[in-house]
């Protein structure tokens, strides 16, 4: 049987979607990043912007944290991010904590002592509570960071991966006949 109210949602979701695409493309085409620019651009720029130093924390959060964290002072932005993951993943990261900055996003929240404590050993708990501009957010805002972020991440340049591997020695000339093959034929 055919469920028009699945189609309704469906037809919804999609415009909504392609809204905020075109939303987050305007957003992104104002910041006229120069011609092979990367993150680190970016950062400086958006830096400027706010009128304060936008720190990379690197740190080793866990599977039961989140992968970055935004925190915003009176003074400095400070993004936490998982170390232990790939630059890509990095990157992506960073990207997608200021797309939070870039679309102004801020929701109040009341962390746990416990969790701040195991975050940030070295700081005062009640002032990191405190200067925790916002890390919890409605799935509209989640979504609008992750496009926007990934938006960043296309327009940016990053090194290309290298891939590089060893043929086992059973196995070089037969890759060696494809690689051939592969060539083109002048």
């Amino acid at each position: 049987m055919f469920d028009i109210s699945r189609l309704s949602r469906w037809w919804s979701d999609r415009r909504r979607f392609r809204r905020l695409h075109r939303t987050a493309e305007e957003l992104l085409d104002r910041l006229d990043l120069p011609t092979g620019s990367g993150i680190s651009t970016l950062i400086d720029q958006q830096s400027r912007r706010r009128d304060r130093l936008i720190h990379v924390m690197p740190m080793v959060l866990g599977a039961d944290e989140p992968c970055g964290i935004w925190l915003a002072t009176d003074t400095v932005d400070i993004i936490v991010v998982e170390a232990d993951t790939t630059p890509f993943h990095q990157d992506h990261i960073i990207a997608h904590e200021l797309a939070h900055m870039l679309c102004a996003h801020s929701d109040p929240l009341k962390p746990e002592p416990e969790s701040m404590a195991l975050l940030f050993p070295h700081l005062d708990v009640q002032r990191v509570i405190e200067i925790l501009g916002r890390t919890a957010y409605s799935t509209e805002d989640e979504q609008a960071a992750e496009m926007v972020g990934s938006l960043i991440l296309e327009r940016v340049t990053r090194p290309p991966m290298e891939f590089t591997w060893a043929v086992p020695s059973g196995d070089a000339a037969t890759v060696a006949r494809i690689a051939q093959s592969l060539r083109p034929t002048e």
